[in-house]
């Protein structure tokens, strides 16, 4: 019998609809998340047991770091109770690679298999994937998937099971209720019988000895929101914000790894927020983007601006959710002198080759 510890997060496969015809969390969640899995014809209806948590019932728009040490006071306090095979966090979809690229770096030496899964629509609508996802979690960690952090999703556009690496994890898009990631592995028949050609194949791809150790929980003082994030747009106002509250900023970039660097107005000069945060020592980052090699001369001005300014740097192989999961991490529980270790050096498989 596996035992399997469902911590309820909340989110969308947290939720019913209420006397005022909204979606709010649901205190039966649980309940109905694993009723309906051993109501389903999986093969491993019988043979697994479920531990659940309390729900937090965080929506996931409403997702902070205040609730993010929450998750993790959760996940600690509750993993030290039993024994467990593996650990499902059920999570909404709006914020759930951003919760998903976190828990990869804290628990990238995990020795049993922890999965995010979410749910397109409330679990009693027809058209919900939740109880899909949720059940592709359990026969993952049931069939003995090689420990790791993951998500799981059935994709509406193509009716497809995917199996995503938590740690490469993308935001679903506007007007989309797919997810993508790179290195997903489509899993829909994971249950055929050659589906252990699925395991040796994630085995080969991700060995578990190329991890780098976890966090421990015990020790691990709460995460501060210190990391401002910024993402590119025509007209973005740099001398609106007080950077004396950062002490880093995630500076995104479009999909050529540039940003506006030659704005002749000081309200939208880039290069002017990158003077403000050097006066409050805050530390900046553009990503994904790199200085060298054949690029744009937006990205040669911001690179020539950094010279002799250690504050200034690129990262480039990260997904934005990961960049900002590292950053958040490095700058609220590490040393100076540890953080660009931290941040450089690949914990989990997040370096994508692109």
């Amino acid at each position: 019998m596996k035992k399997i510890l469902l911590i309820m997060v909340g989110g969308t496969i947290c939720t019913a609809l209420n006397e005022k015809g909204t979606l709010s969390v649901s205190a039966d969640a649980g309940a109905l998340i694993t009723e309906n899995f051993y109501a389903s014809d999986s093969p491993y209806a019988g043979s697994v047991t479920f531990d659940i948590t309390e729900n937090l019932g965080i929506l996931s728009e409403n997702m902070t770091v205040d609730n993010w040490n929450r998750m993790i006071a959760l996940y600690r306090d509750s993993i030290g109770k039993d024994s467990y095979n593996g650990v499902i966090f059920a999570h909404g979809t709006d914020t759930l690679a951003y919760s998903a690229a976190l828990f990869a770096q804290l628990l990238s030496d995990t020795d049993i298999p922890v999965f995010f899964v979410s749910s397109n629509a409330r679990l009693t609508s027809p058209r919900a994937n939740g109880n899909e996802n949720f059940r592709a979690a359990v026969e993952c960690i049931a069939r003995g998937i090689v420990p790791n952090v993951y998500a799981v999703y059935r994709n509406i556009s193509d009716v497809r099971m995917y199996l995503h690496p938590a740690s490469r994890l993308m935001q679903c898009g506007n007007y989309s209720e797919d997810f993508y990631s790179f290195g997903a592995m489509d899993i829909t028949n994971i249950n055929d019988e050659n589906s252990a050609e699925y395991f040796e194949m994630l085995r080969k791809s991700y060995p578990p000895e190329k991890r780098k150790p976890g966090f421990d929980f015990s020790k691990l003082p709460p995460l501060c929101d210190h990391v401002l994030m910024l993402m590119p747009y025509v007209g973005l106002r740099y001398d609106v914000i007080d950077y004396s509250k950062f002490s880093a900023v995630l500076h995104g970039t479009y999909h050529s790894g540039t940003a506006c660097a030659e704005a002749e107005n000081e309200r939208h000069m880039l290069l002017s927020m990158l003077d403000a945060c050097g006066k409050e020592k805050a530390d900046v980052y553009f990503a994904p983007s790199k200085p060298e090699g054949e690029i744009y001369d937006t990205v040669r001005v911001i690179a020539s601006h950094g010279e002799g300014n250690e504050k200034i740097r690129f990262l480039y192989g990260y997904t934005n959710e990961t960049a900002y999961a590292k950053l958040l991490l490095a700058y609220s529980v590490m040393s100076e002198e540890e953080r660009e270790e931290f941040i450089r050096t690949e914990r989990n498989f997040e370096k994508i080759d692109a």
